[in-house]
């Protein structure tokens, strides 16, 4: 027995000296801290996936009337039925019964039961008008009620996340807002899960991503900022209304991505520019031939060409004499074969030319002289 009550003793004493040491590093803040999952992602925004890029997603159908304008895409599926645009304008992608609808329907599935699943760290409701809140997931039992302004105080975080749970309807009265207010970005992480339908009254200026399980319906005039209208088993119904998906969501077709060049490390990546244009090819427009006019001008003459001077056929020509020496042409004063102007055969000087007389003597024709007048 005084084996069993030593041997017994002993593990007494090790329990209590691993609780000791055990004690002793939690209080030094070196043992390990369990943690639920949770708590953990308690902080994280919600991963929509592919609905992240719509602004209206139903399950039935869609319809507006009026001049709605949907910054983001529309979507519907099992439903085949979108109506109302134009009026309205889609400024992004209508996605009608196809496979990219049905693949967003089943995302917004997981993020609803994602955000629907994460723990509360306060109950608030059921009227939420007057209230402001800090970052944070808030809980609504039964019905909220929005009947004034909802303040949420991002406290200068922009990546501040609030997750509103509504176990059954939403009911904003006219002219009711809720904003967000300390943030130095756009209020991309505010979400709402509603266990039923959800329904925004006249003039009400609304914030975040309305995830609701059956029907969402928007009355005139009123607004959904940095979210959309998301319905997991109803249909969305508008009227003259804007709708506007986070400015956070990827956009539905991104541009298509460049691999940049291999950079040494420790270089610097050069920079790219786009390439300078080209300027056009400038011909020499060919040399016109020269003019007469020109050659006189030029003070050489061109090779293979002799100088004005000295081309053959002019007055140096070699087959072709002086003018003053040419053969057959004597000079002026005396030329073979002619005489002078007064000296020319048969044509005796005024004096009296051989054979003939002047003109006084000519015969048949006295002279004017005493007897003939």
């Amino acid at each position: 027995m005084t084996k069993d009550f030593a041997r017994t003793a002993g593990g007494g004493l090790r329990l209590a000296r691993s609780v000791i040491v055990g004690s002793s590093l939690v209080a030094a803040g070196l043992a390990p801290v369990a943690t639920s999952a949770t708590e953990a992602r308690v902080s994280d925004p919600v991963d929509l996936a592919t609905a992240a890029s719509y602004a209206v997603l139903a399950d039935d159908a869609v319809t507006n009337t009026g001049s709605s304008v949907i910054d983001g895409d529309v979507g519907v599926h099992p439903g085949t039925e979108v109506s109302g645009f134009p009026p309205g304008v889609v400024n992004g992608e209508r996605n009608v019964g196809d496979a990219a609808a049905e693949r967003a329907q089943a995302d917004l599935t997981d993020a609803y039961q994602d955000a629907v699943g994460r723990d509360a760290r306060a109950t608030i409701g059921p009227g939420l008008g007057g209230q402001t809140l800090t970052p944070g997931v808030y809980r609504v039992a039964e019905d909220a009620d929005l009947d004034g302004t909802l303040t949420l105080d991002a406290q200068g975080d922009a990546t501040a996340v609030f997750i509103l749970q509504v176990g059954s309807d939403l009911d904003a009265a006219e002219n009711s807002t809720v904003r967000v207010v300390n943030t130095p970005g756009p209020a991309c992480n505010v979400f709402w899960t509603v266990g039923d339908s959800a329904d925004l009254n006249t003039n009400t200026s609304f914030t975040g991503r309305i995830m609701a399980v059956r029907d969402i319906r928007l009355e005139t005039a009123a607004r959904v900022e940095q979210g959309g209208a998301l319905s997991r088993d109803g249909a969305v119904t508008l009227d003259t209304n804007a709708v506007s998906r986070s400015d956070c969501a990827a956009a539905t077709a991104p541009a298509s991505p460049t691999t940049p060049a291999p950079v040494t490390p420790g270089t610097t990546p050069p920079e790219t520019r786009a390439p300078a244009p080209t300027p056009p090819e400038v011909t020499e427009s060919p040399t016109a031939p020269p003019t007469e006019r020109d050659r006189d001008r030029r003070p050489t003459a061109p090779p293979g060409r002799p100088d004005r001077d000295e081309q053959p056929g002019r007055d140096e020509r070699p087959d072709r004499p002086d003018r003053d020496e040419q053969p057959g042409r004597p000079d002026r004063e005396g030329p073979p074969g002619q005489s002078d102007r007064d000296e020319q055969p048969g044509r005796p000087d005024r004096d009296g030319p051989p054979g003939q007389s002047g003109r006084d003597e000519q015969p048949g024709r006295p002279d004017r002289g005493p007897g003939n007048d």
